[in-house]
Order: C-alpha cells, then structure tokens, then sequence
C-alpha cells in the first residue's frame, strides 16, 4: 500500500515500497504517468517516471508485452554491441539481469513467461539515474537496491495483468559488476566466459589474454563475456540475448540496424557477427553476437572473419546448450 500523499505510478504497479529501494525516504514526485496505455502504444502497458525530492536520482519504470521488446532493448543499450554496457544475472531465481551503462545510470530487466492462456510475455524495466557525485552504481547497495525494486514491480506486474508466471526468491544479494571485476586469464574463463578456454592460445595472436564473465544462469535473458587485451582494454564483447529479448534485438533500428537472417556480418561494419539457434516450445531463436567494443576505427580491434566465427561458434554453442536450444548457425 501507499501512503497518503504518495503519487500513483504506472496505474498502481509501482508502490511506494518499491519507489523507495532506490529514490529513497525523501519526497517523491512523478514526472509522467502513463498507466493503462493501450497495447498500440509500442507494447507499452504502463510507463512512468519519478524523482526525489533532491533531484539527484530519476526513475523510469516501463511494462509491457513482448511488443515492447525492441523499445526495451534499445532503452537498456543492449543493442549498443559497440558501447560498453554491460548485464549480469539479477540472482535468486529471477528471470532478469542488470545492465550497467556506466557509473550513475543502469537498468533492471524481467522477463516473466506468462502462463498458458495468459498474453506470451511480460516485459519489466526499471531505470535509475544517480546526478549524486556521492554514490554510483559500484556500490553494492545500489545495485541490490534495483535489483529489488524491479523484483517487487515484477511481482506486482505478474498480479495485476494474471500473467501467471513463476517468479524469483527474494534478493538477498547484488547483481555483479563486470566493470569492477578483474579479468582472469583465458585459458582459465570461468562463467559466461568458460568456452573461450578452448580459443586461448589462438585468441593471443589478436592481444586477447584475458576476460571477464559472469555466473552463467538459465534464467538470464542477457548474458555477456568481455574479452580483454594484454594493455587491459575491453576490446571485444559476446553475448546472447534470449526469448522476446532476442526478438526485439532484430527488430530494434539501433546503432547496428536490424539483424537479418540467420547467421551473418555487418556489411557496413566490419568488427562484428551474429548467429541464432532454434529454442524449444516457440520460443524466438537465441541471438548471439560478437563485436569489437572500442569505437574508432584506428583503435578497434578487428580479428579475422575466421577466429570471429570460432568466437560466435564456442560461446553460441555453450551458451544454447544453456537454454536448452539447439546449436547455432554460424556466418
């Protein structure tokens, strides 16, 4: 329930406890509440915004249906292969990850998988913005903080449009940071990065020594493996999008245009590859991609199209045999 004096969110779906997890115990005030918008908004089923009283922290809550999916990619840059974003599991059984754009800004994303008579998918993403110069998103408390809100936002979703779907366990801890986690060696990836050990005396012609994963989980939607040069530079990035998320990932109009087909390269761009597998009971086909990260011609990494493919080939494949699809066709 909310307090007097609480401002309505996102018809009712956001309560003040949630709100609170990450604006805090001082005065909230909505900037836009667009709750009950029609599916013909985009997917959309509500979309709000807040802040504290301060200013210094914003929040975006977005719900909708897998319609919404390539306004949801493009809003947590999972579409920006070139940036350096980046998701790690939420934890506790949730079926959603936590993107970090930066130090101030970062996403929670669900995907709750509706039961059988109920619309396919509902979508679940809350923003925050930190303006603070006293906090950022390498605070463990910050992340634990999103990471519970979306949960509870996912939770009240779940009721409030009967999707029926089975969710998470309390979070009791902090999604990881891959920009604070040290590299480990190739040759010893563990997590999302553990297939690259195969590649590691290879991947030392191109500078690659090195990389940096997280937990690898069924339930993720996204998932990535950062590969890093021996001067300790990101400089190439695989990952996998899943269910509606991989859908709206080929639809999106973002900085690498649309995907098409089943496997293939950017004409346009040389530096990055994608390829999909066939997932089981209609689910959309995963997306698996490889990119070399640094934007700027003279400093990105290019390796060739032929170690790109063992790239796309050894991630793609462990990480389908994750989410028990089949594997992937390669470029």
């Amino acid at each position: 329930m909310n307090k007097p004096g609480f401002p309505v969110l996102c018809d009712g779906v956001v309560k003040e406890g949630s709100a609170r997890e990450i604006l805090g115990d001082d005065e909230v005030e909505s900037l836009s509440n667009d709750g009950g918008v029609s599916v013909d908004s985009g997917g959309y089923l509500a979309n709000c915004e807040a802040r504290e009283k301060g200013k210094t922290r914003y929040a975006t809550f977005s719900i909708g249906t897998a319609d919404s999916s390539s306004k949801i990619v493009q809003q947590t840059l999972h579409d920006d292969l070139f940036g350096t974003a980046a998701s790690a599991p939420l934890g506790a059984g949730w079926p959603g990850t936590l993107t970090m754009q930066g130090r101030i800004t970062a996403d929670a994303t669900i995907v709750l998988k509706c039961g059988p008579g109920r619309p396919d998918y509902l979508l679940v993403d809350t923003k925050l913005q930190l303006s603070s110069i006293d906090t950022s998103f390498s605070s463990d408390e910050e992340r634990l903080g999103l990471a519970r809100a979306a949960a509870a936002v996912s939770k009240e979703a779940n009721e409030k449009w009967e999707c029926g779907a089975d969710l998470g366990r309390p979070i009791r801890h902090a999604p990881a940071d891959m920009t604070k986690d040290a590299p480990q060696p190739l040759s010893e990836a563990t997590g999302t990065c553990r297939s690259m050990r195969q590649l590691a005396p290879a991947a030392k012609k191109w500078g690659i020594t090195r990389a940096i994963g997280t937990e690898a989980v069924e339930e993720a939607p996204t998932q990535d493996c950062l590969l890093v040069n021996d001067e300790g530079k990101k400089v190439y990035r695989l990952s996998t999008l899943s269910g509606p998320l991989a859908q709206g990932y080929r639809s999106s109009s973002g900085v690498l245009g649309e995907v098409n087909g089943k496997a293939g390269r950017s004409e346009q761009s040389s530096g990055w590859a994608w390829a999909s597998a066939k997932c089981p009971e209609g689910q959309p086909s995963a997306l698996f991609t490889a990119a070399s990260m640094r934007i700027g011609d003279e400093d990105r990494l290019e390796v060739s199209p032929a170690f790109e493919r063992d790239l796309l080939k050894a991630f793609g494949s462990d990480m389908a045999a994750l989410h028990g699809c089949e594997k992937p066709t390669l470029p």
